[in-house]
């Protein structure tokens, strides 16, 4: 008993024009007959002598019967242009025949003996009848072109040649009396589509195949006719971004981004990176293309529809990066196609060869929305989108796909169906904000990933893009440490008696203080105490610069400049004026990391509420540092400007205490002699403390307490009270 046999295939022919192969799923049939219908000029010919050089360049015989009055001679002058035009196939290979004589002086009759004639003689195994419809012209009567027909197409088919009857017919007579004998129709024409004018390419009818129903676009080059397909030739393959850990991912390089995108971006995926005009979008494609040549050595291509390679060069050079250096190197290649000449399925197919070919791993479209700008249909939209990303997830690579938003709108795409079919979308935007306009990122989706959520500043300068995240959407890892037992001297030994011993290591202590107090002198000492141990502290000042900073504390005989000197101590002065809110925590979160400093002050906490916050953004703020500065062990002090000038009810500022291990109150008293400066510990969490009020003195080497005030009154700065009577002693 026989096995199961295998379906009968036909044989094929290579077409030896791109991708038409792929729409014929295999190639032409082998010995059919088919109708080549379009308008003059529509490309009819010029598709057929590119598959007839090709057919003859494999060995065949070619048989191409002119029946215009086009000389053979004008053939070839046009001909030549074309690289697929080889003289050296001629009368061999390849015969060019007119029949146009014949059927004017012969008529029909005659002129199809003599094509019969021919055919025995070259005995070829493809036929071209150029243009068939001639022969409608000179039939007297629909009969007669039948019978005509259906010998010819007969006599075909026994000597199995592959022919091709070419004619000005259109989609609405494809009633013709000979199609009845016809295997094949395929249709060309030209018209206006999205905005510009495109050749078009359809198989009607092919027996005995499956193929491709649709309108493909074409152009004709040099090179001849080229058809595009990409919902033919672009299949999803099923790469997995798995590895033997779990998702293989790629980390941009882009200073903090990464920091926002958790475990960094899955292989495979396509991300939109939307904004307005003039968000830093090229820059961010640009930069993720530089970072992952220079530092990941991996490759990276650029499509630009909007910058020239010149213009993308000057950017970058303006920004400092070598990306010159790159790109000679073979790591980085810029692609521009001018937008006039933007044919949107030629140019995915481009993207997918340059793609392969240059092994790109980073892909940047810049932008999308420009590419395809003439597209009116969504579907039509949508599908090309995902054809775009079926590059991406075929290399295996992450792209980056610019796309303009309009203004004003809170659209997240320029046309509303590409973020549902990326993987990730990154927003830009930038606000007004006084005088000055912001820049923000949004991580807004990417699947897969556990990512940062809410608005981070950004700016764009030196370096490239900088990006400051919120601490309180970066996921941290690491628990938080408690206060340690060990103590640690504030720089006032005074002090230190009071905090039985001084401050537990690791607290955070608050400094409230209304202005004079001794706030920043106290804070210098603290800084200084650390410097003595040869360990490191960061003093960090929204007001007063390093150099006044040094001059006030000299002046007092504290050598605060020669800590700096020896890198003991280092300033970091962030100006309010020049300090937007939301880059500040970012800011300090990365000079923390830099530095590793042991002990902090920020000098002063009230000077950030200046910068834009209000009081609950600012105790979030705050909150999202002391919870960094645990985690690393810093014990720090923060100072907060006071509401009230003299001692009252008010403990602490703006709702601030409960972040704080310790709190000290610095107010004014008033007695007899004017205004005096008291200390009071109001809270030390985890020890006991002296709760008595003690005076203040500032003088040659630095913030000193004095003695005890015994019976404090509290004095109301609203109401011009006169108290007496207030007594102290000094602090044995």
């Amino acid at each position: 008993m026989s096995g199961p046999t295998e379906p009968f295939s036909l044989p094929r022919l290579e077409t030896g024009i791109s991708n038409l192969d792929a729409i014929f799923h295999g190639g032409m049939p082998k010995g059919v007959i088919s109708v080549i219908a379009g308008p003059p000029g529509s490309g009819k010919t010029t598709l057929v002598q590119q598959m007839c050089f090709h057919h003859a360049a494999q060995g065949g015989r070619v048989l191409y019967f002119n029946t215009l009055s086009e000389p053979t001679a004008k053939t070839l002058l046009y001909l030549r242009p074309f690289t697929f035009f080889d003289p050296k196939l001629l009368e061999e290979r390849i015969r060019f025949i007119d029949l146009g004589l014949s059927l004017r002086t012969k008529g029909l009759e005659l002129t199809t003996n003599l094509l019969i004639e021919q055919l025995k003689l070259f005995k070829p195994t493809m036929v071209v009848i150029d243009s068939f419809k001639v022969f409608d012209d000179l039939a007297r009567s629909s009969e007669e072109l039948r019978k005509f027909t259906y010998e010819l197409t007969v006599r075909l088919m026994a000597w199995e040649c592959t022919t091709f009857l070419l004619g000005e017919y259109s989609s609405e007579h494809f009633e013709h009396p000979a199609y009845s004998a016809i295997d094949g129709i395929i249709t060309v024409k030209q018209e206006q589509r999205s905005g510009e004018r495109q050749r078009l390419l359809q198989i009607v009818k092919m027996r005995g195949t499956s193929h491709s129903h649709e309108e493909h676009p074409f152009v004709i080059t040099s090179a001849g006719v080229e058809v595009y397909a990409p919902s033919i030739t672009l299949r999803r393959m099923r790469h997995s971004a798995a590895g033997a850990e779990g998702t293989q991912r790629m980390k941009t390089g882009i200073s903090k981004l990464d920091a926002l995108l958790g475990k960094g971006i899955p292989l495979g995926s396509s991300i939109i990176v939307s904004g307005v005009s003039g968000t830093g979008k090229t820059v961010l494609g640009l930069e993720f293309l530089y970072r992952g040549a220079r530092e990941q050595n991996q490759k990276g291509l650029f499509l630009s529809f909007e910058e020239t390679e010149t213009r993308l060069r000057d950017t970058a050079r303006g920004l400092g990066w070598e990306l010159d250096r790159e790109i000679d190197r073979g790591m980085v290649q810029i692609v521009f196609i001018p937008q006039p000449d933007i044919l949107v399925d030629r140019d995915i197919l481009e993207l997918q060869r340059r793609v392969e070919t240059f092994g790109a791993q980073r892909v940047v479209v810049d932008s999308m929305s420009v590419f395809l700008h003439k597209l009116e249909e969504r579907s039509v939209t949508r599908d090309k989108v995902f054809w775009l990303t079926n590059i991406i997830q075929n290399q295996n690579a992450v792209g980056f796909f610019a796309n303009d938003i309009p203004a004003g709108t809170q659209q997240h795409s320029r046309f509303g169906v590409e973020e549902t079919v990326m993987d990730g979308l990154i927003l830009l935007w930038s606000e007004a904000q006084g005088l000055e306009r912001h820049r923000y990122l949004e991580v807004h989706k990417l699947r897969n990933t556990a990512h940062a959520s809410g608005r981070h500043s950004i700016t764009i300068g030196p370096g490239g893009m900088q990006v400051f995240p919120r601490l309180d959407e970066v996921p941290r890892l690491d628990a938080p440490f408690s206060p340690r037992d060990e103590r640690v001297s504030t720089g006032v030994p005074q002090l230190d008696e009071l905090l039985g011993g001084g401050l537990l290591d690791g607290s955070v202590t608050l400094l409230s203080g209304s202005p004079g107090t001794g706030k920043s002198t106290l804070g210098i000492q603290f800084v200084l105490e650390a410097a003595r141990s040869q360990k490191r502290a960061l003093y960090i000042t929204l007001e007063e610069g390093p150099h006044q900073l040094v001059r006030g504390a000299e002046s007092l005989g504290l050598p605060l400049g020669e800590a700096v000197k020896a890198g003991e101590v280092e300033i970091l002065y962030l100006p309010r004026e020049h300090l937007h809110a939301s880059r500040f925590l970012s800011m300090v979160e990365q000079k923390i990391h830099e530095l590793r400093p042991t002990r902090l002050v920020l000098d002063s906490a009230s000077d950030i509420e200046v910068l834009g916050f209000i009081s609950e953004e600012l105790r979030r703020l705050l909150y999202g540092l002391v919870l960094r500065l645990r985690t690393l062990g810093v014990t720090s002090l923060f100072t907060v400007e006071a509401r009230s000038l003299f001692v009252s009810d008010t403990i602490s500022e703006r709702g601030l205490s409960p972040l704080a291990d310790n709190i000290f109150m610095l107010r004014y008293l008033q007695d007899d002699g004017g205004l005096m400066p008291v200390l009071t510990v109001v809270k030390t969490r985890g020890s006991a403390h002296v709760r008595s009020s003690h005076r203040i003195l500032i003088e040659q080497g630095g913030f000193k307490l004095g003695g005890q005030i015994e019976t404090p009154v509290p004095f109301s700065g609203q109401k011009k009270k006169r108290h007496l009577g207030i007594k102290w002693r000094r602090h044995e």
